[in-house]
């Protein structure tokens, strides 16, 4: 997966910390006592002093992480009202291609339990002993994007899907500063430290703690579509739980057959 770059501003300290070092070497390296001597070695010090100046007062370019963690939450507390309106209330499911008729992952959210069986039809769909809604997942255009400019794929074992969750999470979307992932033949577990978007968590399980498992938030999604698409399992978001006095989130997994 292709990684960020850094910052033009970082990019173009280095090339005039570059540029210092080449004027200096040359005066250091010719010994000449003369105006062009004293012209490189003052434009040598101009250099150095301009790239530390825009290092020191770079300020990358960024969002309150107050105000973005709560794009989503309002969203996401109507898809419960509604769900449970219907007597949607099982754990989401996110199924793989082939146990659907779609081209991708879809999350389906049951009127009680999913155990794994193929679903017939779209958005209301039925199934043996069960009925539910299906939906793209909420992630889909975050997916397709890093899939287009960050060459996302997503790899089929499990050590390699943690690899790629932690560049997504802490390299590329940078919403938290640690992952810890832990597997089992039939679960993941999943420790996020330093979420950024922990307050949007914390404002929908205040509505409802049963909102993060019956209409997950994006990044959550975004960790069930890759598990499903790349062991080409149905997920089912077990738990999904902020910390009240913290900045961390907490996710469990099962990992149907």
């Amino acid at each position: 997966m292709k990684l960020p770059s850094p910052g033009r501003y970082v990019f173009g300290s280095f090339i005039l910390l570059l540029t210092a070092g080449i004027c200096a070497g040359v005066v250091s390296i010719t010994g000449r006592q003369d105006i062009i001597s004293a012209a490189l070695l003052v434009s040598a010090v101009i250099l150095f002093l301009t790239a530390i100046l825009l290092l020191v007062f770079h300020r990358p370019d960024s969002l309150d992480q107050r105000f973005v963690s709560l794009l989503q939450v309002q969203g996401t507390i109507n898809t419960c009202t509604v769900a449970a309106d219907l007597g949607l209330s099982g754990l989401s499911c996110f199924l793989p291609q082939s146990r659907s008729e779609s081209q991708g992952v879809m999350h389906l959210i049951p009127v009680s339990r999913y155990s794994g069986e193929p679903v017939a039809g779209s958005v209301f769909v039925s199934g043996e002993g069960f009925s539910g809604l299906l939906l793209p997942p909420v992630c889909t255009p975050l997916l397709n994007e890093l899939k287009k400019t960050n060459q996302l794929t997503i790899p089929e074992t499990q050590g390699e899907l943690s690899t790629l969750l932690h560049e997504v999470a802490v390299d590329v979307l940078e919403v938290t500063s640690e992952i810890q992932i832990s597997w089992s033949d039939t679960s993941v577990h999943i420790h996020m430290e330093g979420y950024r978007l922990c307050e949007g968590c914390l404002f929908v399980t205040r509505e409802s703690p049963a909102c993060c498992t019956l209409s997950p938030c994006v990044i959550c999604s975004l960790f069930a579509t890759c598990i499903a698409h790349g062991l080409d399992r149905p997920v089912q978001v077990d738990r999904c739980v902020p910390v009240k006095k913290g900045d961390s989130v907490e996710m469990i997994f099962t990992l149907f057959p």
